[in-house]
C-alpha cells in the first residue's frame, strides 16, 4: 500500500504541469499592452513551432536578452510577437535570428 502511494506521488509530482490556453492568452494581452507602452520601434513578427507555454517563454527570453529589446510579447497560439527595440541598438534581423537559435522560425510581418 506504502509502495503504491509513493509510485502515484512520483507520477503526480513528474507530470508537467498542463497550460490553460485561457490563461496564455491574458498573459499575452498584459505583455503586448507592455510593448505597446514602451518606447522604442515596434516590431511585429510571426514564430512558427510553438507549441506551449514554454516555447513561448523560450523566445520571449532569447529575445530580453538581446542589447536594445525593451519588452517582448510572444503568443505560441497564434505565433504573433510584437517587441519594442531600440533601433540604435539591435533590428529585425538579430531579432529573427536569436529565434532561429531557439529552434523556432521567425517572419517579419508586414
Amino acid at each position: 500500500m506504502i509502495r503504491s502511494l509513493i509510485i502515484a506521488g512520483a507520477l503526480a509530482l513528474s507530470v508537467p504541469a498542463i497550460a490553460c490556453p485561457m490563461a496564455d492568452a491574458a498573459a499575452y494581452k498584459v505583455a503586448s499592452a507592455e510593448v505597446q507602452e514602451a518606447e522604442g520601434t515596434k516590431v511585429s513578427l510571426k514564430v512558427d513551432g510553438m507549441h506551449c507555454g514554454d516555447c513561448s517563454t523560450k523566445v520571449t527570453k532569447a529575445l530580453t536578452d538581446i542589447d536594445g529589446v525593451k519588452a517582448a510579447a510572444v503568443d505560441y497560439q497564434t505565433g504573433e510577437t510584437v517587441i519594442a527595440i531600440d533601433d540604435s541598438k539591435t533590428n529585425s534581423e538579430a531579432l529573427i535570428k536569436a529565434i532561429a537559435d531557439t529552434g523556432f522560425t521567425a517572419t517579419l510581418n508586414s
